[in-house]
């Protein structure tokens, strides 16, 4: 009898320890859950997929506590959940970056157009009327709307999407209190003109 409860044994002991070890299809989904979070990290959706590349990194490290734990079982299924994750959460980056470009693009051009018809504005103010200041700090503020537009386009080109989209809202906001500003230069323009009219016009 010792020679078959030996062979029994060593059979038990050799299902324990194979049913601890990960098999290919344990690897082959740990790997590929690496793989779609390198791409999703190369598609920067930790920046522009927050909230599902979070959720997708910490599915991965579960999963990865389950295999040091040797559960394999539930770690390639949270391998395969995390490569989903993952590969959603890059769909969602390329996505936004996409609008984020198209939107900047937009603001882009409508500053730039609203520049030179402002510019054009500015140019036919009369000058020593009162509101030579005024016209000037305007001017200094329209050149800082048009450099902050540059900046927005070569954030675009160097795929700064975020960056470059707070750069175009920044040129517009200021675009708009120059158009804004305009008016009250003018009016303080004509009121000058008022003030130093000749008598002989007043009466």
């Amino acid at each position: 009898m010792r020679p078959i409860l030996s062979l029994c044994t060593v059979l038990v002991l050799a299902l324990a320890i194979s049913g601890c070890r990960p098999n290919e299809a344990d690897l082959k989904a740990q790997e590929e859950a690496m793989v779609a979070q390198d791409a999703a990290k190369a598609a920067e959706a930790d920046i522009y997929a927050a909230d599902t590349y979070r959720s997708a990194t910490s599915t991965i490290d579960d999963a990865n506590s389950n295999f040091e734990q040797k559960e394999h079982d539930e770690a390639t299924a949270g391998y395969m959940q995390a490569k989903d994750l993952f590969d959603r959460a890059k769909a969602e980056a390329e996505t936004r970056k996409t609008e984020i470009s198209a939107e900047t693009q937009m603001i882009i051009d409508r500053v730039m157009l609203g520049i030179s018809d402002t510019r054009g504005s500015l140019g036919e103010a009369p000058r020593g009327k009162g509101a030579d200041g005024d016209l000037d700090q305007l001017n200094a503020d329209l050149n800082q709307a048009e450099a902050n537009a540059s900046d927005a386009r070569s954030n675009l080109d160097s795929g700064k999407y975020n960056d470059a989209l707070a750069r175009a809202q920044d040129s517009e906001t200021q675009l708009s209190q120059v158009q804004g500003s305009i008016a009250m230069a003018l009016q303080k323009i004509e009121d000058w003109k008022e003030q130093n009219k000749p008598w002989y016009l007043r009466m």
